[in-house]
């Protein structure tokens, strides 16, 4: 089940950013050396979209201040120095947004009959809202040179 998920997951955020985007996103998951000799920073900001209905789960996405400028500029075309930090907020909830969609169809059943809220953009880290989730992935992405962690958390 977790393979189809995560599968399910690589393939949405591959559709956001590839298909859609025209940019190239590759899955960077850390090996179990890199995660026992190295944290990654804090992320600087966190987009969420909640999940209610049939399928009742949380979508976050987290990256760094640099990365989520640059990702925005090249989403908007705008040079990187135009790019505020409003703007890099606005982004990263309508990607988390996109994503977060295209998980949900891949949900046939569960997915037609559940809502997503409104993007929530935070400074720092993600923090799932009650109801405690069973199920936690987190799952790291390389979008050109930048990083970015996407949190499910689902029941």
């Amino acid at each position: 089940m977790h393979d189809d998920l995560i599968r399910q997951l690589d393939e949405a955020v591959t559709e956001v950013f590839a298909v859609l985007l025209n940019l190239a996103c590759e899955v960077s998951q850390p090996s179990p050396e890199e995660l026992r000799s190295q944290q990654p920073p804090p992320p600087a900001l966190t987009a969420s979209v909640h999940f209610s209905g049939l399928l009742e789960a949380c979508c976050c996405l987290q990256m760094d201040s640099r990365s989520a400028t640059e990702i925005a500029a090249d989403l908007t075309g705008l040079p990187a120095i135009n790019i505020t930090a409003d703007l890099s907020a606005d982004t990263a909830g309508e990607l988390c947004n996109m994503i977060a969609g295209c998980w949900k169809k891949r949900h046939a059943d569960e997915g037609a009959s559940s809502q997503l809220s409104c993007p929530i953009v935070r400074r720092g880290s993600c923090h799932h809202a009650p109801p405690p989730f069973r199920e936690n992935l987190s799952l790291r992405y390389q979008i050109g040179h930048h990083r970015m962690t996407l949190h499910v958390a689902f029941n």
